[in-house]
């Protein structure tokens, strides 16, 4: 069976639309072609490199605090093949990019801003901490697992950043020895959004939102996700942008101490635990849960390969996919509950694998993203949805 995706890259244009001290916005647009994918083998190396992540995360927080996180599984830590994933076959991934500049003078990049992990991790060329003036030279090292399997590693310094007309000291920075992202990849830089819990670094090294709120250089300290499939897509920092949403935000409390973004809801009704993620292409859970969800959504048919589970359906309905958190549904419109074709069949945007997902956890990332506005709260320790306009 052949298995064509369409895979997206992302691009950005920063404009500056609130005061200093008050927010930012980002403003996205999505440009670039597609590329089919021909061998299902590949896809997996996409999820795989996810769950990657994942792992580093936990580790991190077992290292800081001497405790397991509430994700770790004997099956997690003894999985081993993740570091040999090879994704240069894979061209266009899905990435939501916005410019960081650091240091002074200032060098600006474009950063990957991933609400799954914690640092802010830069590959060596663009960024030459010697030829800043501001940069601090730690003398620690770090070691980081990142999106395509392999691993950052280098040194630690402490420089000033912006981003916008938002202008902040203190950010910690791992400067990577060896070019961690692939070729294809248009960032330089992986901003990490978490709460800090789950941060490689030390407690004294800030991470961008740590820094943020340490120097109250926003009005509030949250940030917004509006991601849409054409123009209009946007991160915000430091304020609410109500007009990118319709009603209300229903509020729903998550936990800081275990790092990642997970709140409990529901899938066409099924209860989940789920991890709302902006570094993931699709919609990941096992393939149990996977089986059971689509053994009860009507004209979806389950199938399996090479241990992946796959839900295929006629390209002229749309099968009904609905989150809901709060007593709030959203539901997935056409463009966003298909993702790209199995045979002459449409595929479903939500994917099985079991490959050590914790607690039967989903992770909730671009198709999800894009049928809300999603407001991460760290003042009051809680995330926000509504629907977009």
């Amino acid at each position: 069976m052949q298995l064509g995706i369409k895979i997206f890259a992302a691009a950005i244009a920063l404009t500056t639309l609130v005061s200093a001290h008050e927010g930012v916005v980002i403003n996205v647009d999505r440009r670039g072609g597609s590329e089919p994918i021909n061998d299902i083998r590949k896809l997996k190396g996409v999820f795989q490199a996810i769950l990657h992540k994942y792992e580093s995360g936990i580790r991190s927080y077992k290292r800081r605090t001497g405790k397991d996180h509430i994700w770790h599984t004997p099956k997690i830590s003894k999985r081993a093949d993740v570091t040999s994933i090879n994704m240069k076959d894979i061209s266009d991934e899905t990435q939501w990019i916005g410019e960081v500049c650091l240091g002074k003078p200032s060098t600006c990049v474009m950063a990957h801003f991933d609400t799954g992990s914690a640092d802010f991790i830069i590959v060596k060329d663009p960024y030459d901490p010697a030829k800043s003036n501001t940069s601090v030279d730690t003398k620690k090292t770090f070691s980081q697992g990142y999106a395509d399997g392999s691993k950052a590693e280098g040194g630690i310094f402490i420089d000033s950043f912006s981003v916008g007309e938002i202008h902040a000291k203190n950010l910690s920075i791992g400067v990577s020895k060896k070019n961690f992202l692939q070729s294809f990849e248009k960032n330089k830089a992986i901003a990490g959004l978490s709460f800090p819990s789950i941060k490689s670094f030390d407690d004294e090294h800030l991470t961008l939102m740590e820094a943020f709120k340490q120097q109250n250089k926003l009005k509030k300290n949250l940030f917004q996700f509006t991601l849409k499939s054409g123009k209009g897509s946007s991160l915000n920092f430091g304020d609410i942008d109500s007009s990118k949403f319709c009603d209300e935000l229903t509020w729903v409390d998550v936990n800081p101490i275990w790092g990642f973004y997970i709140v409990g809801g529901r899938i066409n009704g099924q209860k989940a635990i789920t991890a709302i993620d902006s570094g993931t292409t699709f919609i990941i859970g096992s393939r149990r849960q996977l089986k059971k969800l689509i053994e009860k959504t009507p004209g979806v048919s389950y199938l399996e390969s090479d241990g992946m589970g796959y839900g295929v359906f006629d390209c002229n309905i749309t099968p009904n996919v609905t989150i809901s958190y709060g007593g709030t549904d959203f539901k997935l419109s056409r463009e966003h509950v298909a993702r790209g074709t199995a045979g002459k069949k449409c595929l479903l945007s939500i994917v099985g694998m079991d490959s050590g997902l914790p607690l039967e956890t989903w992770i909730m990332g671009d198709p999800f993203f894009q049928t809300t506005s999603i407001v991460f709260d760290h003042d009051h320790k809680r995330l926000g949805f509504a629907p977009q306009k």
